[in-house]
Formats: structure tokens, sequence, C-alpha cells
């Protein structure tokens, strides 16, 4: 029972707090060069296993399409031959492949194309952690105890039948060869037993070590006074091969507070390092309540995870907001329905509202920015991209940071693409990214016009109701929208890309 509530717990607390909480498969949605690809990878529970990886292609004659999973530093040549992805029967543009997953860690897959218009290459970061560990189902276990208890009683039966191997046919065995052959049963009995009980001990100590290698979160507190302050647990850090921080969309750190229960209040803030292990930023202008803090980071390793924690925010200062990063966004109220109207007039539209939202379908989340006549508007960037959307369920146990490329880390796709045998000094990498942060701020300052329908590729990962917020950039401020969902449990077990 002790081992169960150790393997319980640390299962617990993977499906909870790692990258995206409670959503563990990766979408993306870029190009292979001159081909427009949606890729789906579908985590395994347990690592080494098979990932299911679905590519749906557009463009002019693709006739092929491989996948290689790159583990971070491993390099080309510590990386497995590509695999071809096969049709999925009854679609051209579907392709579908399974391939091994054999450790923990940050991968870069390699989705290669090649068609009429040449070829190209997308790279997909992926996360792979071990989230449970598999039990033996009750009708098998009986199946093969019952075939292990018909073999052993063969093997002793065979040891004492030697002794009897030097008679001549049809010649009975006296009594000293019979005790001999009993005693020869005893001894195969006795070896038998202690390789069984040495071999369930082998097995238990494997077990165990294998339910210590699940993905642990690193702990962090989140305290509010007249500053923000999220500490990571040092105590954590030191037990563990901790790598530098990146910048991911140009921030080292994308905290998001949601106010537990009702989720009537959000903030999506950026807190600047104050030491390795500290984050800072202003207080934010909320109402007072219980909040979810989910810390978004990446590690220059490629690897992105989600720091949880909770914290209670009091009433807010009487005396003005100090100043925040300017790409700090709050928001207080609830949805409206399928279409949400701002105070300058604009409205913001889910397309797909309407749709039928099952557990492991296309999520539908398309939405258009019109004026009040239903005149297309345009946006400016917002952290890189033309929107930023926010998923969470009411229970807080799903959490998910999307954009239009989909749920992967563009800073892990950095890390994953700067990375070269010569970086192999610990902060080689995070030095080579630091330099962009400069380029991502002045993206974000220019004044470059977007186009205002966003796409956010993704699939509810369970049932229950959940909120999204969805926001963008327009006339320097960012505007934020909530939409409510409910999500039915009828899972599409072959669900794809689309």
């Amino acid at each position: 029972m002790r081992r169960v509530a150790i393997v319980s717990g640390a299962l617990a607390l993977a499906l909870l707090c790692s990258a995206h909480v409670g959503s563990p498969d990766t979408y993306f949605e870029g190009t292979a060069g001159p081909y427009p690809v949606r890729v789906i990878i579908r985590s395994p529970s347990v690592i080494p296993a098979r990932a299911e990886i679905t590519v749906r292609t557009s463009g002019s004659g693709v006739h092929a399409v491989t996948a290689t999973a790159r583990v971070w530093n491993g390099g080309e040549r510590g990386a497995p031959p590509p695999d071809s992805l096969a049709r999925v029967s009854g679609d051209s543009t579907l392709w579908s492949i399974q391939l091994w997953i054999m450790r923990q860690g940050s991968y870069a897959v390699l989705v290669h194309v090649t068609g009429g218009a040449g070829e190209g290459t997308a790279v997909v970061p992926y996360t792979a952690v071990a989230r449970s560990v598999l039990g033996m189902d009750r009708t098998m276990a009986v199946l093969l105890s019952a075939v292990g208890i018909f073999l052993l009683a063969g093997l002793v039966t065979i040891v004492g039948a030697t002794r009897e191997a030097t008679l001549n046919p049809g010649s009975a065995p006296d009594a000293a060869l019979a005790r001999s052959a009993w005693r020869a049963r005893a001894v195969a009995i006795v070896v038998v037993t202690a390789a069984l009980v040495g071999g369930r001990a082998w097995w238990k100590s494997e077990d165990r070590a294998y339910a210590r290698a699940l993905y642990r979160p690193v702990g962090a507190t989140v305290t509010i006074g007249s500053t923000l302050v999220l500490a990571i647990d040092s105590s954590e850090v030191r037990q563990r091969s901790w790598a530098p921080l990146v910048p991911d969309h140009g921030k080292l750190m994308h905290l998001f507070l949601v106010r537990a229960g009702d989720l009537g209040a959000m903030a999506h803030l950026h807190p600047v390092a104050r030491d390795s292990l500290t984050f800072e930023s202003a207080r934010p202008v909320l109402p007072a309540g219980r909040y979810h803090a989910f810390a978004d980071i990446v590690r220059e390793t490629g690897f992105a995870e989600t720091l949880v924690s909770e914290v209670t925010v009091g009433a807010p200062a009487s005396r003005g907001a100090q100043a925040a990063d300017a790409d700090d966004a709050t928001f207080t109220g609830a949805s409206t329905g399928a279409a949400f109207r701002f105070d300058d007039g604009t409205v913001l539209t889910w397309l797909g509202s309407d749709s039928l939202h099952a557990a492991g379908g296309d999520a539908s989340l398309r939405f258009s920015l019109r004026d009040l006549r239903g005149a297309p508007l345009s946006v400016e960037p917002y952290l890189g991209m033309e929107a930023h959307a926010l998923v969470v369920r009411t229970d807080g146990k799903v959490f998910v940071h999307l954009h239009p490329a989909g749920t992967s880390s563009m800073g892990a796709q950095q890390a994953l693409l700067a990375w070269t045998p010569a970086d192999s000094v610990r902060g080689a990498v995070r030095n080579k990214l630091e330099r962009t942060r400069g380029a991502m701020a002045g993206m974000s300052a220019a004044r470059t016009i977007l186009p205002g329908e966003f796409n956010f590729p993704y699939a509810f990962p369970s049932a229950g109701a959940y909120r999204i917020w969805v926001q963008f950039r327009r006339a320097g401020t960012v505007h934020t929208a909530p939409f409510d969902v409910s999500v039915t449990g009828d899972a599409i077990s072959n669900a794809t890309a689309r």
C-alpha cells in the first residue's frame, strides 16, 4: 500500500503539473518548406513507448513524409534514421506513424515533407515525460501465472527424470534411484524458488526506480504584497540537473493567475528575474480571492514546463498600480456568448462556438475580429504572435497556453535549433537566445499589421466546463475576451489533424 501511495502521488503530480497541465499532447501548425503542415503528437503515459504522430499536409503533390525524434544535445549522429509515415486510408492529405521515444527529455521531432514543390522540414518541440506506471491486466496475470506454474512443474519433473536416464528400456528404478530423483527434485524446487524470489525483488526494485523517475514538477511559491514574487524551490533544484531558463516569446516567464471557482478574473504577467530562482512583478490589479497560478518556463535544453501554485490576493491597494510590463494584461468579467464586444466597439467572434465539442476532437478555436458593421480588422503583434489564448478547466486541473502555432513553445523550438555540438558549456544556448530578446521586443514595439483572424490548433483533453481567454494587441493596447465552452466525454479515439 505504501508503494501504491507513492506511485499514485507521483502520478497525480505529473498529471497536474507537467507542461501544459492535464494536456500532454502536442499540437503544431506551421510550414515544412513550401508545405503547410499540422502535426499532432499524442504522448504515451510511459517511457520508453511509442508516440502516435499524425501529419496533415497541403500543397503540390506531397508523396512522402518522414519523422525523426532527435533528443536534446544528441545531434544528427545521435538520432535514429528517419521513419516513413503511411497515408491514412481514405485521406490523401493525412499521414500517420508510431514513433519510439526511448527516454524522458526534450526532443525536436523533425517532420520532412517531399513533393512536387521540393522538400521542407518542420521542427516540432516535444517534451517526453513518464506520467504513470502501467499495471498488468488481471486476466493476463492469471493466464501468465498458470502458464508459469505449468512450466515450473515441468522443469522439476524433468530434473527428477534425469536420474532415470541411464536405465534400460522397461527397467524400473530401485529405491536408491527413486530417492536420488526426489532429492534432485527438492534441490530444483529450492533453486527455482530462490530464482523466483530474487527475480521478484529485482523487479520490484526496478518498479520503484521507475516510479521515482516519474516527472515531478519543481516546487514554487507565489506571494503578493506590495509586489508579486514567485520563488522556485531551491532545495528541489539542487537535487536535479537544472538548466538555465531561456526566453519564450521574448519573456523568461509567463505567469497566469486565474481566480479559482468562477474563473471570473485572470492576469497574464511577465515577472523579471531578481536572481536565477526568484521572479518579481508589479502587483496586478485583481479582485480579492484565491487564485490558481501557472508559470510557463523553458530551460535551455528545450524542456518546457509549467509550475503550479496557488495564491491569495487581498483587497486592491488604494493607491494607483505600479508600472508593469507593457505586455502584461488583466481581465475581470464573464463570457457574453459567442461574441465579445470591447469598449472601442470592436467585436471578437468565436466562429466555432456552435460546433460539437468532444474530448479528443478538433476544438475549432477560430476567432474573427470585426467592427460593428462587420468589416474585418487588423491587429499588431502581441509577444511575436497575432494572438494568444489561455484555456482553463473550471477545476484548474487543465491549463494550456496556446498561440496560432499550437501548444509547442517558441522558446523550446529556438533552443533546439540553436544547439550545436560546440555548446557543451552550461548556459551557452541561453546566452545565444538572450540576444534575441531585443529583436522580439522590437517586433512587439513595431506597428506591424496582421490579420485579425486567429486559429488555435488544439483538442480538449477531457470533459468538463472550460473558459478560454483570447488576447491580442490593437492600437498599442492588449485586449482580452473570455469564452465559455462545455466539453462532452464522448472521446474521439481516432481524432486526427484536420
